[in-house]
This record gives C-alpha cells, sequence and structure tokens, in this order.
C-alpha cells in the first residue's frame, strides 16, 4: 500500500475499533457519548441571537456574527452543565469508525502519534478554526487521557461491539443467506424487466425484492462502490413523474453556468433519478440495477409511472437517438451542468455528460429493473390493464403459521436460484433487450433457442403447439366476458418459457428435466400474464372462470367437468374436443393456474365479485 506520497508503509493497522478497549469496557458508553449540537436549524433564535447572520431573502446569504466562537459552546447539549466538553481526540476517532486510515497514519509508530494525525485530519476536513476549538472541544493534555488500546485494529469492528444493546440478545440469530433467491422472481425478471409482486400484507414480497438486490449487491462488491438499488416508498399523493425524476427549479443552490454567469437554476435530483444515470454509465452497462416500489398502488401508477411505461414499450421500436426521453434535453443538460459542479468524477456526472456528448436520449437503460409489491385494499388502487400487460404478475401467498412456527421447510423452500446463477441470468437478459433478440415476428420462432439446451427439433415443436393451443383456448374463453389478449401477452409467454427452461439448465437441471418439467413454465406464464387481468361481477363473468380451469385440466365441453359456460340466454361458449389441452409429460395439469382460477370462482360465488389480486 502506499502512502500520499507514494511510498510503501506497513499497513498492519487499517480500522479504528475505539470502544473495543476491554471485555469490561466494550460497548457504546451511553452515558457519556451524548449527541451534541442544537435542536433548531440556523435560523433558529439559539444561532441568530449570537452565531449566524442572515441577509436577504430567496435564497437567505447565511454569514457569522462578530465573536461568534465565543457564544459555541452555549449551543452544546450536554447531559448536564458538569460534563466535560467533547474531546477533539475521541471525536476524530468516531468520526472515522471502521474506514480504512492506514493511509492518514502513514509514518506514526506510537498510538498517541496516530491519533494525532486523525485528529489534525479531522481539523482540515472540518476546516475547525483554533478559536472554534477552543470553545467546542477539549484536547488531551497527557498520556493518560488518550483512549486506551487497542485503538487500531486489522479487521473491521464489528457493529455490535460499539452499538447500543445488548449482544447476548442476538445470541442464536443468524444472518440471512443472500446466495440463494426467488427462482420465480429471477426467471420473470429475465424474461421482462418489470414484475409485480402481490399477496397478503407480511409474505415477504419487500423482502422477496430486496434480497435479490442485496444479494447481487454482495456479489458484485468488487465491481461497484455504490449501490445498484433503489427501495422507493410510494405515496398516497403521487400524481405526477416529479417524484420520481425530479424537477427544474429557480431556487437552486448558487453556482456558475457554462458561461460563466451566476444562476440559481436549478433541479431537484432524486435518488431515483440518480441511480437511471448511474445505470446508464457504460462502465455499468451489464450490471443489473432495480428500482423496487413499495407500496406500488398507494397512488395511480399509470400517473405517476407514466413515463416508464411508454419507454418500456418504446425502448423495443426506437434507438437511442429515437427522441424519446425521460426528460427533455434542456432539463437533461441542467441536470448535467448541477452535477459537474456537485462532483465531477462521480458516475451520475459522468453518466450524463456520456449522454449529452452522444446525442442520446436519457431513456431505460437496458440494465434496470423494475419491482413494485401491491396490497389491495380500500387505501389502494387496482391496476389498469395498460400496466398489467407490461408486467409479470407474482402472487406470494400465505402460509399456515406451523409451517414456519415449528421451523419445518416452506412450501417454496426448494425454489431457489444462486446469487450467481441469477446474475448471469439477468446479464443475459439486459443483452436481449439491448440487442433486441426477441423482437421478431412470430414470438413462437423464439423456441428454437431451446436447441441450445440439447432439446431435439420434435421435442421443440411439440412444446410450441401446446403453448399454441393454451393460448388459444384461454382467448376462446376470456374474450366474449372481455378480457382478451392481444399479441404483447403471446409474445412475453414465449419469452417466459425460454428464460424459466434457461434458469432450469443454469441450475443443474438437464435436458430430461427439462422435458420433463416445461410444462410448469407455461403454467406460470398463463397464472402471471393471462390471469391478472381477469375481474368482474358474477353477471359480466359467469362461470367463465370454471370453465377455464376446466380447459387447462385437459377438458373440452363434454367433458364431466366441462370446458364451457353459458353467455347471455342462449350462447354456449366452449372448447371442443380436438382443442383439448393435453400436457403428456403431467399427471395432473397446470396446477398453479386452475389453482388460482378455482379460488377465484369461489369467490365471485360468495362475494358477487373477483379480481386476480385480492
Amino acid at each position: 500500500m502506499r502512502n500520499r506520497e507514494g511510498e510503501f508503509f506497513n499497513a498492519k493497522y487499517h480500522y479504528l475499533n475505539f470502544f473495543a478497549a476491554g471485555e469490561a469496557k466494550a460497548g457504546y458508553r451511553l452515558a457519556k457519548y451524548k449527541s451534541n449540537g442544537t435542536n433548531t436549524t440556523i435560523a433558529g433564535d439559539q444561532w441568530k441571537r449570537a452565531v449566524i447572520r442572515l441577509e436577504g431573502s430567496s435564497p437567505r446569504q447565511a454569514g457569522f456574527q462578530k465573536d461568534y466562537e465565543k457564544h459555541l459552546s452555549d449551543l452544546l447539549i450536554l447531559k448536564s452543565k458538569k460534563m466535560p466538553l467533547p474531546n477533539l481526540a475521541e471525536t476524530a476517532l468516531w468520526y472515522f469508525r471502521g474506514r480504512d486510515v492506514s493511509e492518514i497514519v502513514a509514518g506514526a509508530v506510537k498510538t498517541k502519534e496516530r491519533i494525532e494525525k486523525l485528529e489534525n485530519e479531522f481539523i482540515d476536513l472540518f476546516g475547525l478554526t483554533k478559536a472554534e476549538i477552543d470553545q467546542i472541544f477539549v484536547r488531551s493534555t497527557n498520556d493518560d487521557e488518550a483512549p486506551q488500546s487497542p485503538v487500531f485494529v486489522d479487521a473491521a469492528p464489528d457493529p455490535a461491539q460499539y452499538l447500543p444493546g445488548k449482544p447476548a440478545r442476538m445470541t442464536g440469530m443468524a444472518a440471512e443467506d443472500l446466495s440463494n433467491v426467488s427462482f420465480d422472481l429471477v426467471a420473470a425478471l429475465a424474461a421482462k424487466n418489470f414484475v409485480i409482486l402481490t399477496g397478503p400484507s407480511g409474505t415477504g414480497k419487500s423482502r422477496a425484492a430486496l434480497k435479490l438486490a442485496e444479494g447481487l449487491q454482495l456479489h458484485y462488491a468488487n465491481e461497484v462502490d455504490l449501490s445498484l438499488f433503489e427501495l422507493v416508498p410510494v405515496g398516497p399523493d403521487w400524481t405526477s413523474p416529479k417524484r420520481l425524476l425530479g424537477y427544474k427549479s429557480p431556487f437552486g443552490k448558487e453556482r456558475k453556468d457554462q458561461s460563466g454567469a451566476t444562476t440559481n437554476d436549478g433541479y431537484d435530483l432524486t435518488s431515483t433519478l440518480r441511480i437511471i444515470l448511474r445505470a446508464s454509465h457504460p462502465d455499468a452497462a451489464e450490471t443489473p440495477h432495480f428500482l423496487i416500489f413499495d407500496e406500488m398502488n398507494l397512488s395511480h401508477v399509470e400517473r405517476y409511472f407514466a413515463p416508464f411505461l411508454s419507454l418500456m414499450e418504446a425502448a423495443n421500436i426506437l434507438d437511442e437517438e429515437g427522441g424519446v426521453s425521460l426528460v427533455s434535453e434542456g432539463d437533461l443538460a441542467l441536470i448535467s451542468e448541477i452535477l459537474e459542479s456537485e462532483d465531477g468524477s462521480s458516475k451520475e456526472a459522468e453518466a450524463a455528460k456520456f449522454l449529452m456528448t452522444d446525442g442520446k436520449s436519457f431513456n431505460l437503460p437496458p440494465n434496470l429493473f423494475f419491482i413494485g409489491t401491491v396490497n389491495v385494499d380500500e387505501t389502494t388502487y387496482m391496476f389498469s390493464p395498460k400496466v398489467l400487460d407490461r408486467a409479470h404478475v407474482i402472487e406470494l401467498n400465505a402460509v399456515r403459521p406451523s409451517a414456519y412456527l415449528r421451523g419445518g421447510a416452506l412450501p417454496d423452500a426448494d425454489a431457489q436460484v444462486s446469487i450467481s446463477v441469477a446474475s448471469e441470468l439477468l446479464k443475459s437478459s439486459i443483452e436481449d433487450r439491448r440487442t433486441q433478440r426477441n423482437e421478431i415476428p412470430n414470438p413462437a420462432d423464439l423456441l428454437q433457442k431451446a436447441s441450445e439446451y440439447n432439446l431435439s427439433e420434435s421435442e421443440i415443436d411439440e412444446m410450441r403447439s401446446q403453448i399454441i393451443a393454451a393460448l388459444d383456448g384461454c382467448y376462446d374463453l376470456l374474450t366474449p366476458v372481455g378480457f382478451p389478449f392481444g399479441y404483447r401477452v403471446a409474445k412475453e409467454v414465449f419469452v417466459y418459457v425460454l428464460s424459466w427452461l434457461a434458469t432450469k439448465q443454469a441450475g443443474g437441471a438437464d435436458k430430461d428435466a427439462l422435458v420433463r418439467g416445461w410444462p410448469d413454465a407455461l403454467d406460470k406464464a398463463i397464472l402471471q400474464k393471462v390471469l391478472p387481468k381477469v375481474h368482474g361481477n358474477k353477471r359480466v363473468l359467469s362461470d367463465s372462470l370454471r370453465a377455464l380451469s376446466a380447459f387447462l385440466a385437459g377438458n373440452h365441453s363434454g367433458s364431466t367437468q366441462a370446458a364451457s359456460y353459458n353467455l347471455g340466454l342462449g350462447t354456449t361458449i366452449g372448447i371442443a374436443e380436438a382443442s383439448r389441452l393435453i400436457l403428456a409429460t403431467q399427471s395432473v395439469q397446470m396446477p398453479h393456474s386452475r389453482r388460482k382460477l378455482d379460488a377465484m370462482h369461489d369467490r365471485l360465488g360468495s362475494t358477487g365479485y373477483v379480481s386476480f389480486v385480492n
């Protein structure tokens, strides 16, 4: 390791662990280290009386009062007036805790010398004057007052040693395993970069999304410094995209524009906008980034999410110079200026500059994935077909308390995929979107890619014909009650089946397992892409849900459980015997979709109304 002068030195001590001075004194000393500072801003009376001078308006300018240093100690919050002022050395040590300080303390041999170097670095960082230090800190005057060793250690300290609480309470609790994540979530995201997670409150929707994002953050730890994901809590008052994409403001921080003129033109740079910019950076092109929307339907999704919904489709037919953009060209130029003034070397600033220099539209990068969690009750809004058409909808169901309280395996315990496999699949899907590999005239031809998994031409043809039969039967039974579906849904069913095969194969499944198990992919594709739009009352739906369940079980109009229903006074809608769905590798066909349809039919009978998301 080199120091600031470029010289090598012995980097034995990298980290600070100030509070682990010994067994008896380990831990955060609540009685001694109190938060210091006032509970008001600089506009409060405590500051304005003797410390801060405010001038002008919109924006106001702040300066110091004459002899302000003499009054700084009056603003400190101490346990009592008898308590000493904060120790400067201890404050510096606390500030640098858990960081690699080897460069700062380079050349110092004794603990006292290292602490002095950290103290001086702290003073320089905050620009503290001698007068300020004299008023708000005390300084150690002899070795006895210096912090006890060991202060410097060669590994980052365990937070349990310095955070409040009793570590003994945590005994027996294991950290969450991020090495395996949800198979269904990964397969759906690989097929489509927008997934909606629904289900009763407390079923782990947010946790499933965060576990994937956190697992990938750890997986890419050696390649990226900043967060790959952002959790976005949706508010009930969101009526426009401003909460996500920010907005131009004339009341920004004073700065110099590109012409050298002074300006207050600003832009509200949201955390969402920043992560989209980071994902747009050329160096991040193959790295998955995530926007996770918590309680996505607390507001009308079609309003605040409108630009994203439009660009999800436009990205398939327009190139980067197509003119469709999340923000206007003028706003992007302003954003680039502001980011340059903040830190021109940041990933956000470099990405904005790259987009401006290359004349590219600021649209959705292929490596950006969206996950939304939803509950449906009297405080939320139902999704429109426009939203559902653009997403895979995965329902997480509640389980009996005994399934987890007695320590048994949960129903989906084996529906996992390793984080490394998830990474490779998502990277492959990023490349698919970038090159538009799935944008072909006939989506049924996508199955030809299954030959990569050693499936024969006859096996691929059989899969194709059965998927088409399933789509035809669903279309014929749902269209009369008002729920037809178009090209997009059919295409994404084929894309999902292909992604499912890729996920299984990457997880170690052989050819025989793929041939036997692929109907599970069709089952989940119908469940996630066809059924979510179905909703209505008994008069609208009639017995269509039961008929559709019978069709997916392999029945026809003349079966005991008939795949047919009466519409109106005399029209019968049904499936001919020649159009039955026969999945040769399954003894029980399409169990997930049928279970959902049967539950919806029962609810329709008991309440008179039903929707996919309950």
